[in-house]
This record gives structure tokens, C-alpha cells and sequence, in this order.
């Protein structure tokens, strides 16, 4: 934990340096090429590692708190030896104690048994030696009568102390076996007292591996870095305007320019179409004559003639008069009004 916590806050610091280096590089670049809005946008950019390094540097300070404290249990459960450097279970002597009282009787009735098999094979050793000898004598005619009496008697002193031994030993593994079973109650008492420390143990580091994970992946920290790009990303969005910028840079060199923007283009073309309305509905005064008509009345059927005739031009024939008004009243042509037309072509006729 401690590696990661030092790999995080040397990234940090490799951010910050980062975010130093290019923030001072924009500021320094000609006007030419970075200028005004397009320049806060690259600032605002490279000013956002170092905020994330703090995030990063917030979120060390978390994990380190973590590491104090399990530190700390650490200490407390393992404490140094006086002399020299090693660590143990503060229990450890405690346990070791609470066997070793356990063992103990067991111990020495294991060590008294060890003890009597190797009294019972040495007093086999003399018995067989002593019936050897009686064996002996009693084969010997030599022998004296004395001599084979103190024979027999070793034989029997021998096989006293063989079967006296060998009684030792049966109560012995007697009580060896009644003690077995308290020993074996009293260890099952230690191996429980024992799991109880050992559980200890591991639900620290259960628990510190829990919170060193929630300290270095925290959902405030991932909500806290999303709003940084978010609101990096809204500003490059909504603030950044290369027309802007470019009326900006004409502004700065005094060039008497300056870019439509979209805005100004939708106003003109809303301008403009009333204009066209009006010349679509602009019309000439024969047009408005030609509609402009008051009809008689159906009841007057000898005066239903429109008052109002609409204008005819120069070019329209005297037939195309008559057609236009149907309804003007007709004069009879008589006699003397026939050779009137026909002298009245024969003198244009003459002229021609």
C-alpha cells in the first residue's frame, strides 16, 4: 500500500510539473498564432492536470491515513523485542505458556514411561542372566548346595523386580492416557483462544484492504474528476468562438474586417422577405380596374351591364371589342348609313 501511495503522489507531482510547463509555454506563444478565446480554452486545458493532481494528492492523504492506522494495529499486535529487531504476536508468550502448563503432566508421564521400558528391558537383561545361572548350576554336579540356593534366589529377586516394573508401567500408561484426554481438552481451549487471535488478524487486513480501496477508488473522487472535464469541455463548447477570434485579430491589427455571424446573416434574410412580399403584391392600376367590377342587379335585366369596363389597349380589334362588351345595345345599321361606309372606303381607298 505504501509503494502504491509513493507511485501516486510521484504521478501527481510528474502532473503538476506538466501542467506548469505548458501552461507557461501558451502564455509565452506570439499573439499570432494563440490569441483570446482560443487562448483561454488551451489554458483552461493545460491548467487541468494540476487540478487533477490535487485530486490525486487529496486521495494520497486518504490512503496514508489508512496506512497510519493499520500501521498503528500493527505495532500494537506484533510489538518489538527488547533486543534486536524481530516482531511477534503480543499473545505469543501467553500461548506458548498455556501449552507448555498442559503439556507438562503429559510431558512427564510420557518421560516416567520412557523411563520404566528402559528399567523393564534391563531387568529382562537380569532375569534371563539369573535363569541362566540357576540353569547352570543345576547342571553342574559340582556346584554346592549354597551356591545354588543364592542362584535362585537372584532369580527371583530378578523376576520381582521385573513384574514390580512392569506394574509401574501399566499404571503409568494409565495415567498417561487419563492425562492425555485433560491435554487434549486444554488444547482445544488454546487452538479456540488461538483462531480468536488469528481471526483478529485477518479481519484487519480484511478491513484495511477494504478501506485502503474505497480511499483509492472513492466515487466523490470519480464525480470530482468528471466535473473537471465536464466543465472543461462546456467551456471549450460554449466559449470558444473562432469568428470571435478571428474579428479579434482583425480588430488588433486594425483591419477594417469584420466576419457576418451567423446571427447578423438570419437577420438580413428576414430583411429581405418582406420585401419580396410587397413587390409580389404591388400591382398595376389596369389590374386593379380589370378586377374591380360592380354588377346590376338580376332584376334589371335590360341594364345588367358592368359600370365599370375594364381599359382595352391600343392593339385590340374592333372584333375583340365586340366580344369584351356582349352586353352594350346594339344600333341598327339602315340603308343610309350602308352607303355611308361604302363611300367612306372608297375614299381611303383613293388616298392610299
Amino acid at each position: 500500500m505504501q509503494d502504491y501511495n509513493d507511485l501516486q503522489l510521484e504521478y501527481a507531482r510528474s502532473l503538476t510539473s506538466h501542467s506548469n510547463k505548458w501552461s507557461s509555454k501558451i502564455k509565452q506563444q506570439l499573439s499570432l498564432s494563440s490569441y483570446h478565446t482560443t487562448k483561454r480554452a488551451q489554458l483552461k486545458t493545460s491548467y487541468l492536470p494540476d487540478k487533477i493532481a490535487q485530486l490525486i494528492t487529496s486521495r494520497c492523504d486518504a490512503i496514508q491515513q489508512v496506512i497510519d492506522t493499520y500501521q498503528g494495529q500493527v505495532d500494537r499486535m506484533y510489538p518489538s523485542e527488547r533486543l534486536g529487531t524481530s516482531h511477534k504476536h503480543y499473545r505469543t508468550d501467553h500461548i506458548r505458556k498455556a501449552f507448555k502448563a498442559a503439556q507438562s503432566t503429559l510431558s512427564k508421564l510420557s518421560d516416567l514411561l520412557e523411563k520404566l521400558h528402559e528399567q523393564e528391558k534391563q531387568a529382562k537383561q537380569a532375569l534371563h542372566e539369573a535363569d541362566v545361572q540357576c540353569e547352570n548350576l543345576g547342571l553342574d554336579p559340582t556346584a554346592s548346595k549354597n551356591k545354588v540356593t543364592r542362584a535362585k534366589d537372584t532369580q527371583e529377586k530378578r523376576q520381582y523386580d521385573l513384574e514390580d516394573i512392569q506394574e509401574k508401567i501399566t499404571r503409568t500408561e494409565k495415567d498417561y492416557d487419563r492425562e492425555q484426554e485433560i491435554y487434549r481438552e486444554k488444547g482445544i481451549e488454546i487452538y479456540k483462544e488461538c483462531r480468536d487471535y488469528e481471526k483478529e488478524r485477518l479481519d484487519q487486513i480484511r478491513e484495511t484492504l477494504l478501506e485502503f480501496s474505497l480511499a483509492a477508488h472513492s466515487s466523490e473522487y470519480c464525480d470530482e474528476q468528471n466535473t473537471l472535464f465536464d466543465d472543461l469541455i462546456e467551456h471549450i463548447d460554449a466559449k470558444q468562438n473562432s469568428i470571435e477570434d478571428l474579428d479579434f485579430w482583425a480588430q488588433t491589427y486594425h483591419v477594417d474586417y469584420k466576419t457576418k455571424s451567423k446571427s447578423s446573416e438570419i437577420t438580413d434574410d428576414a430583411q429581405q422577405k418582406p420585401k419580396k412580399s410587397q413587390k409580389n403584391e404591388a400591382r398595376t392600376p389596369t389590374e386593379e380596374n380589370t378586377q374591380q367590377k360592380t354588377i346590376v342587379p338580376d332584376d334589371n335585366k335590360e341594364e345588367s351591364a358592368v359600370k365599370t369596363k375594364p381599359k382595352k389597349t391600343k392593339t385590340s380589334t374592333s372584333t375583340e371589342k365586340k366580344r369584351d362588351s356582349p352586353s352594350e345595345p346594339t344600333t341598327p345599321i339602315t340603308p343610309k348609313s350602308q352607303s355611308d361606309i361604302i363611300n367612306n372606303t372608297k375614299n381611303a381607298t383613293n388616298k392610299k
